[in-house]
């Protein structure tokens, strides 16, 4: 399945995938237009690390 637009999901273990207009260069050295952004699994966990999750979601997101 082609990815062809961004995706934002909330809750615990939920995955985010945003398609970027012009790749980045990734950790890896390869070219992407896409960004995972994963949240924690563990209810509690992600209770208490919401805006942090938020924060690196909002970092992609207002650029």
């Amino acid at each position: 399945m082609e990815e062809k637009q961004s995706i934002v999901a909330a809750g615990a273990g939920a995955s985010t995938k945003l398609v970027l207009p012009e790749p980045i260069r990734g950790k890896n050295g390869k070219e992407t237009n896409l960004i995972r952004i994963e949240n924690v699994k563990n209810i509690m966990e992600y209770i208490h690390r919401v805006d942090e999750m938020i924060e690196r979601k909002g970092e992609w997101l207002w650029r």
